[in-house]
């Protein structure tokens, strides 16, 4: 339009970077700013060239995907965002879009694949334009703007739209529209191409120029024989057939460019294409403006007679015989809306376009006729402003009943979820889009999602978050996305995932950090998600106590309830990377300073887990792997520390576990087989080679002897240390002190398991001993085997209190097997010489 919009915003029309450009023969859909479809091409197909053909469907089989590395740009422009930069935010996000956008083929960008990319930068302008409006300042009223009266009619609507917020929204928004609808003719190069010759009807000029010669064999008695604009008509004749395709491909791009709010353009493309009379046409609507130059000559443009155009634009505009493009565009022009949606074709921009257009117009017109300043301010005759207001008669709309008569036109057709968002933001219901994500979050893809969460962020940084708990779910859903969408390389840009986690509550930013941990499961990149956490501001240390205990419920999986267990499940053997993750969980704590308490205290729950399953290999595992995580702790950790002590505890027992293994394989294949004996045939090399033989096993039994001796005794004294351990295995003592990072209720749990051990343990501990001591005849073994009685009898440990009766009865079977052997022996119940 013409109305001076200086105080507009001047960044809505941008050209794309990607000067590559593909140009399509002439269709249908031209005027149509929507995505291309298969439906359209075989609509299409009786009028269409082959090639035409082939580039429509490769936009369907061929489609380019953009968008993919939005998560990475988004991060940047985001994290370096400030609340003073909110426009600068949102002009680099919708920019990015774009640039995502351009890497595609321009044949691809606008396809179905590729569309809501464009939705989204269009939808990060709209937010610009809008905001951007909201906190520039507007005159309150339009005596304060017009001081004196004045001649002109530009004058006295640039201040009307300044000082009405309504009709300066329509118009914002209606800019917003024509510069989205200009960049995305920009992008593809989809218009129809025009011939430009400064001749109009060429063909039908040299039908008539030809005349009935010679050459003339095929002379069509049914065309024009006049070359004016209104022979056609007059004459009731037509033009030549190649003259009215050029014509309908001439009134598809007007329309197109004044759709695209280029309408200077749309002027010189009649004028380039030898019709200047439609160039002339199209001039009418403009205001009638009086300005001074330099030399203080008065100049005079715009149309003295607008409403008398406008009148007679209506005929054209209202006749159907006319092309329905060139209808459209004149009943744009002069407020016409029924004339215009043919041309929209259901496309929701397009018709949200046609009624803001109509509706400003209207309006514009209803204020010259009730505010003109001066009687030269509207020179139009009486009767002529009754017939046109008797024959154009517009509604005034709400934005919202806009809206709902958009809805009514779109045939079917439902808004996208971004058009749903541009819809009440243009309404100023951003409280309406907060409540529509819930739903959005179980039923969108991860491309609006991070939309969403983005978009959040945003209106945060503007001071505008009217449901804060709404957005922190959508912003733990994106986190939750991104976590999710982590490949097995591990994660490479930690930072992103951290900035994110930060955004959400404490309590959430815990527990998504931990699920990020649990996903990290290499070494080398677990150092660096640390340190992009504590960064960020997380609680990293909390987060990966989380994880670790998370990793030790996962072991638990399929063991049933371990609490009060007084008896141990059988070894099962499983998945040994399962086995390996949750060990090497642990590593967390190891990159993060003073965690080393806490991490004791993780590793003896995971040690008691991997007992209560059956699995001491693992809890053997998960001892050395500490060590080697947290070198020299025994010297970091304060020497009354109940988790040291816990830790010293299950160590002393698993290398006790170890050893027994150790010496029980050494014991029962270790042995060497005795030499056959020979035949009673035996020839004498036989006999010299089997005595050879029989020493050489002599020899071996004489090492194997000594080696199980010695294993029994490096052995026993490990299995000793268990029942011996100072002040009692897992026992904490009075003065010790544990981690406050754990509640109460976890350390009564450790309490339970703690004596469920002990009950389970020690008994086994003892029946250990019990075995190697009883696994010969050694007298002075089975001597021992009786002091057993003593030392689980003893008042000063009281073990005798963790055995269950049938424990206790097991092992004083043991006991009464020794006695008897001793008995055997000529020896005394409990071993000593009889005296007899």
């Amino acid at each position: 339009m013409s109305y001076d919009r200086s105080f507009q915003f001047q960044s809505l029309h941008q050209t794309p970077k990607n000067k590559r450009v593909r140009q399509i023969l002439g269709r249908d859909d031209t005027l149509n700013i929507s995505p291309i479809n298969e439906s359209l091409i075989l609509k299409t197909l009786n009028d269409t060239s082959l090639r035409q053909v082939l580039d429509e469907s490769s936009i369907i089989l061929n489609t380019g995907n953009a968008g993919d590395d939005l998560n990475e740009a988004f991060f940047e422009i985001i994290q370096s965002a400030r609340p003073s930069e909110v426009l600068d935010t949102l002009s680099r996000l919708s920019q990015v879009c774009r640039d995502s956008l351009e890497l595609v083929e321009p044949w691809h960008r606008y396809n179905a694949h590729n569309y809501w990319l464009a939705e989204e930068a269009n939808t990060w302008k709209l937010i610009q334009c809008l905001y951007e409006d909201s906190i520039n300042e507007h005159p309150q009223s339009l005596d304060s703007i017009i001081l004196e009266p004045t001649l002109s009619q530009q004058t006295l609507v640039n201040a009307f739209f300044q000082s009405d917020s309504e009709l300066r929204l329509l118009q914002l928004l209606v800019d917003w529209l024509e510069a989205t609808a200009a960049y995305q003719e920009e992008a593809t190069k989809t218009s129809a191409p025009v011939v430009n010759n400064n001749v109009h009807w060429g063909n039908t000029l040299h039908q008539l120029l030809i005349g009935s010669s010679l050459f003339n064999k095929e002379k069509n008695t049914s065309m024009i024989t006049c070359m004016d604009p209104d022979a056609p008509k007059r004459q009731n004749k037509t033009i030549h057939t190649d003259d009215k395709k050029d014509d309908n491909d001439l009134c598809k791009r007007v329309f197109t460019e004044v759709r695209c709010g280029k309408f200077n353009d749309a002027v010189s493309l009649c004028i380039s294409a030898g019709q200047a009379w439609r160039g002339a046409v199209l001039q009418g609507w403009k205001l009638l403006h009086y300005e001074q130059d330099k030399t203080g000559t008065l100049e005079v443009s715009g149309n003295s007679s607008r409403d008398l155009w406008k009148w007679c634009s209506l005929n054209i505009a209202s006749d159907v015989s006319e092309n329905i493009s060139y209808r459209a565009t004149v009943g744009i022009l002069c407020g016409h809306l029924q004339s215009t949606l043919p041309a929209c074709q259901g496309n929701w921009e397009d018709l949200l376009w046609a009624h803001l257009r109509v509706q400003i117009e209207a309006r514009v017109d209803k204020f010259l006729r009730e505010h003109h300043a001066t009687a030269e301010a509207n020179t139009t005759p009486q009767d002529v402003l009754e017939l046109l207001q008797s024959e154009l008669q517009v509604e005034e709309l709400s934005l919202e009943q806009i809206f709902n008569a958009v809805k009514a036109l779109m045939e079917g057709k439902r808004e996208s979820n971004y058009q749903t968002c541009q819809r009440h933001l243009m309404l100023g219901h951003v409280r309406t889009i907060m409540e529509d994500s819930l739903h959005w979050l179980e039923n969108s893809d991860e491309k609006f999602i991070r939309f969403l969460a983005h978009l959040v962020l945003v209106l945060r940084q503007m001071g505008k978050d009217p449901q804060h708990n709404v957005g922190d779910k959508v912003l733990e859903k994106y986190v939750a996305q991104l976590i999710e969408g982590l490949g097995e390389s591990g994660c490479e840009n930690p930072e992103l995932i951290a900035y994110y986690t930060s955004t959400v509550p404490v309590q959430r930013q815990i527990a998504l950090y931990a699920d990020l941990m649990g996903h990290i499961q290499k070494s080398e990149h677990r150092e660096s998600v640390v340190n992009a956490g504590l960064k960020a501001g997380v609680n990293v240390a909390a987060s990966a106590r989380v994880a670790i205990k998370k990793a030790i419920t996962d072991i638990q999986q399929g063991y049933g309830n371990i609490d009060l267990m007084l008896t141990q499940n059988p070894a099962v053997e499983k998945d040994k990377t399962l086995v390996n993750q949750v060990v090497l969980s642990l590593e967390w704590l190891s990159f993060i300073e003073d965690q080393l308490q806490e991490a004791l205290w993780l590793s003896n729950t995971m040690i008691r887990t991997f007992i209560f399953i059956g699995n001491t290999d693992a809890a053997l595992l998960c001892v050395n792997s500490f060590q080697k995580m947290f070198t020299n702790y025994i010297d970091r950790v304060p020497s009354n520390s109940s988790e040291l002590r816990e830790h010293l505890c299950l160590k002393a027992y698993l290398e006790g576990l170890e050893a027994f293994a150790t010496w029980y394989r050494h014991f029962i294949s270790g042995q060497p087989k005795d030499v056959e004996p020979l035949p009673h045939d035996a020839t004498f090399s036989d006999k010299v080679h089997h005595e050879q033989k029989s020493a050489l096993v002599e020899q071996q039994k004489a090492r194997w002897k000594n080696t199980v001796l010695h294993l029994s005794r490096h052995t026993k004294s490990l299995l000793y240390n268990t029942l011996l351990f100072p002040g009692g295995w897992l026992q904490d003592e009075t003065d010790s002190v544990s981690s406050n990072s754990f509640t109460s209720e976890e350390k009564e749990e450790r309490n339970k398991q703690l004596d469920t051990l002990r009950c389970l343990c020690i008994p086994e501990i003892t029946l250990l001993i019990l075995k190697i001591l009883q696994s010969n005849n050694d007298i002075e073994n089975h001597k021992e085997a009786m002091k057993i009685c003593d030392l689980i009898a003893g008042e000063n440990r009281c073990l005798y209190k963790v055995f269950s009766k049938n424990k206790l009865l097991e092992v004083l079977d043991r006991i009464k097997e020794s006695s008897l052997l001793l008995l055997e022996k000529d020896r005394g119940l409990f071993g000593y010489e009889s005296n007899e």
